[in-house]
């Protein structure tokens, strides 16, 4: 007399899913403000707008140096994340979504 089989139990969406899904549209919020935030930083400095000598320089490519890497390694989290995201189930049970709620 336990609750049937699995397929015969109720099922909810994976809470999982959705906040991996939030995350992932966080995260890409935030690469483009930082991207532009960067970007801007670069192009003011690289027109000479704040800033004009050799440290001036050295200090523009540096900056564009770890845009672009900062760019490049957070820009691999998002396939992390749908990778992620892909190999969980759509549904869980109710008791599986109230255990991954708790802290």
């Amino acid at each position: 007399m336990g609750g049937g089989t699995p397929q015969q139990q109720a099922t909810v969406p994976n809470p999982a899913i959705k906040d991996l899904q939030d995350l992932k549209s966080r995260l890409q919020k935030e690469l483009g403000t930082l991207e532009n935030t960067l970007k801007t930083t670069c192009s003011d400095m690289g027109n000479k707008k704040v800033w004009v000598g050799k440290a001036a320089d050295g200090w523009t490519t540096e900056v564009d140096g770890r845009r672009k890497r900062i760019q490049a390694l957070l820009g691999k989290l998002v396939p992390i994340i749908d990778a992620e995201i892909k190999q969980l189930p759509e549904k869980v049970t109710p008791t599986d979504a109230k255990l991954y709620r708790m802290p």
